[in-house]
């Protein structure tokens, strides 16, 4: 095991969980796989997951072809 980090984060009443997504964010990482985040904090791949997810969990068909993530997602695809 390495030395423990020492940040502002280090001496708070949180999880160990909260901790790290709290350092991803400062960083501008993706807070679930440490990718470099197109938002605020998520990377590209997370944030299709969680727009299909939530489109399935809401019960919708119809996709809004104009959102965030697939103007991202297209220009992704086109470089």
């Amino acid at each position: 095991m390495g030395k423990p980090i020492k940040d502002e984060f280090s001496g708070l009443p949180i999880s160990r969980q909260y901790r790290y997504q709290l350092r991803m964010k400062r960083e501008k990482r993706c807070i679930i796989c440490g990718d470099p985040a197109v938002t605020k904090w998520k990377c590209l791949k997370h944030m299709v997951k969680a727009r299909e997810r939530q489109r399935k969990k809401l019960g919708l068909h119809r996709r809004l072809r104009n959102a965030l993530s697939y103007r991202l997602q297209r220009g992704s695809r086109s470089r």
